[in-house]
């Protein structure tokens, strides 16, 4: 029995038929308990029956048919009867129990009906005037447990047969419908997992589970494990033709360069496919670090340190060394900020963010234009910002910049040695700081970054 259904259905089942046969017994068991306990009038109507049966046997024939009807009463029910004369002599050849003796004795006595003094209430004896009008007293004791066959016949009569078929039948439905309503959508979970290992990335399950149970949560759960694992294997597929696609032109150059150098053992067109060669070297082997910092930031496998340090200072090294390089086509970098601006986090991530900014910045800023780059605290966030002056990004393409390879115009891109990956680790750096990077063009002309963290 592996199915989870019939298990559960089975459970269900099997706790209302013990709760309904415990039931069944309990009731019978209080039902044998002796009426006159609680209603006098019932138990001398009892006495009076039995009595007047016993009394008829006796006065018609004799003591013999008397024990004979005593014998069939207590086959039948479990009925002990003793008849006394009203002298209190038993009428019986057998010997009478003393606890029956004791309480004929005493409602001979009071005239009332009684009941034993000690140990279980399933007796008692009253008076009875017979047609004849003698007086007798009837002694009369029940069984103390009821016996099997008679709680076989009360669960098939009456109330206790059909109709508590009836009453299992429906329960049945019940927990059928119930077991099914549990397992149902633990077999939709694994139906859709199944569909998901098969490879169908878009399957969800979320919307066929209604309702607020921990099984919904589960579907729920699914489909944002389901989401986030198709969003990284797009991205990864992604990643994977970018790549081949970049590294082939490169590759194609080498391949160019190097039959330029074979064709020319000598002289200036050599040294030209040897500095080609060595360019485009250089190229790969900055693509291929940053593709590595890319991969390790996505994973978020890599330890990032969170440790004190000075922010304003950080930026102003940047700065610096970029204000450098940026001189060699009349540009500036500036740095407008506090002297000092603690924050907890890695130096060394940030450090390579806001360089590929900057980098990105002096890169297409105009001939002769500066960068400026400022630092300023805002409540309880830390904003940084990166301004050119160059051609700025069309709108719909201010979102897509952070993509790893996305280039706006890829002929300026490639003539420029940009990998397009620069702003792809600046993004996932500072969202693993927990902070937000966004990008928009400045009136007049270039293009701002801008970018927020906790302090």
């Amino acid at each position: 029995m592996r199915s989870l259904f019939w298990k559960i259905f089975l459970y269900f089942l099997l706790i209302i038929v013990l709760v309904s046969g415990v039931v069944v017994v309990l009731t019978f068991l209080r039902d044998q308990e002796f009426p006159p306990l609680a209603h006098q009038g019932f138990a001398r109507r009892a006495i009076t029956d039995y009595g007047l049966d016993a009394i008829k046997v006796y006065e018609q024939s004799g003591v013999d048919q008397l024990d004979q009807y005593v014998d069939r009463l207590a086959d039948s029910s479990g009925i002990r009867l003793v008849l006394f004369d009203q002298t209190g002599r038993a009428l019986t050849k057998r010997m009478v129990p003393r606890r029956m003796l004791r309480m004929a004795q005493r409602a001979m006595r009071s005239g009332e009906i009684v009941l034993p003094m000690m140990g279980a209430h399933n007796g008692l004896a009253g008076t009875v005037v017979a047609p004849s009008g003698a007086t007798y007293v009837v002694s009369v004791s029940l069984p103390e447990r009821p016996r099997p066959r008679d709680l076989v016949r009360g669960v098939t009569h009456g109330f206790l047969g059909w109709q508590l078929l009836l009453l299992l039948a429906v329960t049945a439905l019940v927990c059928y419908v119930l077991a099914r309503s549990l397992t149902s959508p633990i077999g939709q979970l694994r139906s859709a997992t199944r569909r998901f290992a098969a490879g169908d990335l878009s399957t969800r399950i979320g919307s066929k589970i209604a309702g607020g149970n921990e099984l919904a949560g589960l579907a729920r759960d699914f489909d944002e494990m389901a989401e986030k694992i198709e969003v990284l294997v797009g991205s990864q597929q992604r990643l994977l033709r970018d790549i081949s696609h970049e590294l082939r032109s490169p590759l194609a150059r080498l391949g160019i360069a190097l039959e330029l150098a074979r064709q020319h053992e000598h002289g200036e067109p050599r040294r030209k496919a040897l500095d080609r060669i060595e360019l485009e070297s250089e190229r790969m082997n900055d693509m291929i670090g940053q593709l590595l910092s890319l991969t390790r930031l996505e994973s978020h496998r890599s330890v990032v340190p969170m440790e004190p340090f000075d922010l304003a200072d950080l930026l102003a090294r940047l700065v610096k060394d970029a204000d450098f390089e940026a001189a060699s086509r009349n540009c500036h970098v500036l740095f407008n900020g506090p002297e000092q601006c603690q924050l907890t986090g890695s130096e060394e991530l940030l450090a390579q963010a806001f360089e590929n900014m900057i980098r990105n910045a002096v890169k297409y800023t105009a001939d002769g234009s500066e960068v400026q780059v400022t630092l300023r605290v805002h409540q309880h966030e830390l904003i940084v910002q990166v301004a050119d002056r160059g051609p700025g990004v069309p709108e719909e393409s201010l979102t897509k910049i952070f993509a790893p390879f996305y280039r706006v115009a890829d002929d300026r891109d490639r003539k420029s040695g940009g990998t397009g990956i620069g702003l792809a680790i600046a993004q996932r750096a500072v969202h693993l700081h927990r902070g937000s990077i966004a990008a928009s063009n400045r009136p007049g002309g270039g293009l701002l970054i801008e970018v927020r963290l906790n302090i």
